[in-house]
């Protein structure tokens, strides 16, 4: 029963990680190339409405990876006690993942969505297509 469990845990912490990690390369790799075709006005709406409408599920997801790495570590894992984290080469694996994964989504949900959103409210991105004129 246990290893069950075990393994119902890992697969909902691999299917969080493909929301998370998958999702923000999706925007970053597929739409945001493809939204550089609309004019810097319509880009900064859209860009502003994608980024509220992603920012918590794209969090949660994210939470929801540190929580199942944490039970699979530790309830589920081989962590019984704090020696486990400082002595043993699992335990300093999983302690490093477990500070680059709050690291990670701390700047994303604090620092980084607050900072895109500022540009996307404020100032004008992109490169500016130039009108065309006619020559006299």
């Amino acid at each position: 029963m246990a290893w069950e469990i075990r393994q119902i845990l890992l697969g909902v912490h691999v299917l969080l990680a493909i929301v998370w990690v998958g999702g923000i390369l999706f925007i970053s790799w597929g739409v945001y190339p493809a939204a550089r075709t609309m004019s810097p006005p319509k880009q900064r709406l859209f860009f502003r409405s994608l980024m509220q409408w992603t920012h918590w599920p794209f969090t949660l997801a994210g939470a929801g990876v540190i929580a199942t790495g944490v039970l699979l570590g530790t309830a589920a894992g081989p962590i019984r006690h704090w020696y486990a984290v400082w002595y043993t080469s699992y335990g300093k694996i999983w302690l490093a993942s477990l500070i680059i994964a709050l690291g990670t989504l701390s700047w994303g949900a604090f620092v980084g969505f607050r900072q895109a959103m500022k540009v996307f409210l404020t100032t004008r991105f992109g490169k500016e297509r130039k009108k065309a004129t006619s020559c006299p």
